[in-house]
């Protein structure tokens, strides 16, 4: 795994803008290797329901790899949800999972997400 300066990856993504909710970094396997939710947020998910979606995500990686070589690997996920946007970049061995809040318009979540790819590559 690269070496990165995990909170200041998460402090900067999080200052992206008000609707930045939180940043987790989770590796292959699974297992979360720092995670920071921005101040004045709340978490919608236990500790033990985010252990859990972070080996879900490892799981999610696993199935869109059967098809990688036909389609290219995955860089990206996008879910919405009813209460958050979930986006996870997929990096040099790491799974960088962020939220931000469900009222953003589609233009400016794209914007978002090109800025957190931004952070992500400047670091990683």
């Amino acid at each position: 795994m690269p070496v990165v300066d995990f909170e200041k990856m998460s402090d900067e993504i999080l200052a992206i803008d008000e609707v930045m909710r939180y940043v987790g970094f989770t590796d292959l396997k699974g297992s979360i290797v720092y995670n920071k939710m921005k101040k004045g947020k709340t978490s919608l998910k236990n500790q033990e329901q985010e252990r859990k979606f972070s080996t879900d995500l490892s799981t999610i990686k696993k199935m869109q790899g059967i098809f990688d070589e036909s389609l290219g690997k995955v860089t990206l996920i996008h879910m919405i949800r009813e209460k958050i946007h979930q986006l996870i970049y997929y990096v040099n061995g790491l799974m960088v999972y962020v939220t931000c809040e469900r009222n953003v318009d589609d233009l400016h979540l794209l914007q978002i997400e090109k800025n957190i790819k931004s952070i992500i590559q400047k670091h990683i």
